[in-house]
């Protein structure tokens, strides 16, 4: 009986190992092939970046092929008035000395990769890649250059022309003059928010003595659905005095003082009341979310670390799951100055904007780069859920 036992056990064991390596050996090779597979698909996957083709425009950029870049640069004519031997020769003046680095910048549509390039820090052109209609082998869309615009006002110097001969008789005038009563009429401009009230000399201004015209605080689409912008109204009048005596008044009657408008003649603006109770309460929180997105544009934060303080699949989502930020210049350090937070606005129970703004430095082998940064981001608050809406980049 003993023998018996251990032949069965014998024979069991022996079964056990043939099966065992059957599995193991199964296993092996479709490991083996399951490995060629799925680098065949990452391969796939890696040729259909967008990144590819953005380097090999950036070599026009970075070697300095202005002959090949003036066939693809929408801006061209503009600069060189069609010659494209001085588009040649002034895009290599510019770029003498200069370092050449390029970046991917931020864009909202899954169908247009957008770029910039900069020289020595300062913005010099940008292009952008568009799907080429090609897939690969596996699907994947394929990419090609879109366009280019380089940032550039230089142009052929024109020769001067010929001096007409003084007419013999008064020419007649081209535009109608202003018209005068006891002096000259001056046009004056007058931004408000949308229900204030504008006096001038003693008159309030209304649609039969001024032309109004409405504005808004944001460009359509910025905001959610739902919530209104913010109206503004400019009124425009004429005066016969150069410094007119302008009284404003809020909704409520109470006096608000004007400012001057920098760098326009007689314009006065009103801006949109902050809100207090906003800036004392999100301030911070609002610098510290300008802090991560710069971080982020430099490679010293993460994209899940921005992607999850924005709503799912708001435009700020879009912007961020689009971004790389696989190009940032080469620094040692980071540094934030002379931070700003301002422009608190409560478009409704659910919705706020915000304004930030502060210098980036990034310590780099070429010394301090400072890039002067500013947002204004839409927090909303969306079933519960409050979080990053969209933001506007400057």
């Amino acid at each position: 009986m003993a023998t018996k036992s251990k032949k069965k056990k014998s024979i069991l064991k022996s079964r056990f190992y043939q099966v065992y390596f059957i599995v193991v050996a199964v296993m092996l090779i479709a490991i083996f092939f399951g490995t060629i597979w799925l680098k065949g698909l990452l391969a796939d996957y890696e040729s259909a970046q967008p990144v590819y083709v953005a380097e090999e425009v950036a070599k026009m950029f970075e070697a300095g092929d202005y002959d090949a870049l003036y066939a693809v640069d929408t801006s061209a004519q503009q600069i060189s008035g069609g010659d494209r031997a001085f588009y040649t020769r002034s895009m290599a003046e510019i770029a003498a000395g200069k370092v050449v680095e390029w970046s991917e910048a931020f864009s909202t549509d899954e169908d247009v990769r957008r770029y910039n390039v900069t020289l020595s820090g300062d913005k010099f052109a940008a292009f952008t890649l568009v799907p080429s209609g090609e897939k690969t082998a596996r699907g994947n869309r394929l990419w090609k250059l879109g366009d280019v615009t380089t940032y550039v006002t230089l142009s052929e110097p024109e020769e001067a022309p010929e001096e007409a001969p003084e007419p013999t008789t008064a020419p007649e005038p081209t535009e109608a003059p202003l018209p005068r009563g006891e002096g000259e009429l001056y046009e004056c401009r007058v931004t408000v928010p949308s229900g204030y009230a504008v006096t001038v000399e003693g008159v309030r201004l209304s649609g039969d003595n001024a032309q109004i015209v409405p504005g808004f605080l944001f460009e359509d689409g910025f905001l959610p659905e739902g919530v209104e912008n913010p109206m503004t109204t400019q009124y425009v009048f004429s005066v016969d005095s150069e410094s007119p005596a302008i009284e404003v008044t809020d909704a409520s009657g109470a006096a608000v003082t004007p400012e001057a408008v920098p760098d326009k003649e007689r314009a006065w603006v009103c801006t949109i009341p902050e809100d207090a109770e906003l800036s004392a309460k999100y301030s911070e929180n609002a610098y510290k979310l300008g802090q991560q997105i710069a971080k982020f544009m430099s490679k010293d934060g993460s994209k899940k670390s921005i992607t999850r303080l924005c709503l799912k699949k708001s435009p700020a989502w879009t912007i961020f799951d689009n971004l790389s930020n696989r190009y940032a210049t080469p620094h040692k350090g980071i540094d934030f100055r002379n931070p700003q937070v301002t422009e608190f606005y409560r478009l409704s129970d659910t919705c706020f904007t915000c304004h930030v703004s502060f210098d980036y430095v990034l310590d780099t082998t070429d010394g301090e780069r400072v890039y002067p940064t500013a947002y204004t981001f839409c927090i909303y608050n969306d079933n519960g859920r409050t979080g990053l809406y969209n933001m506007l980049i400057y």
